[in-house]
């Protein structure tokens, strides 16, 4: 049995429109992934790792 069956949906349309709200949207994990490649760089003194890592 379907899952949209199982909740009582006619259809995964039904189902999607029901919960999709539940799930990140693309544009804020698209918005997150540039922000953290955009973020400012740490100050030179910034305490790092023997390997070189912040």
């Amino acid at each position: 049995m379907s899952l949209n069956k199982r909740l009582g949906h006619s259809s995964a349309v039904e189902t999607l429109d029901t919960y999709s709200h539940l799930w990140p949207d693309s544009d804020d994990r698209t918005r997150e992934a540039v922000d953290s490649v955009l973020a400012p760089a740490p100050p030179a003194d910034f305490p790092r790792t023997r390997d070189g890592q912040i």
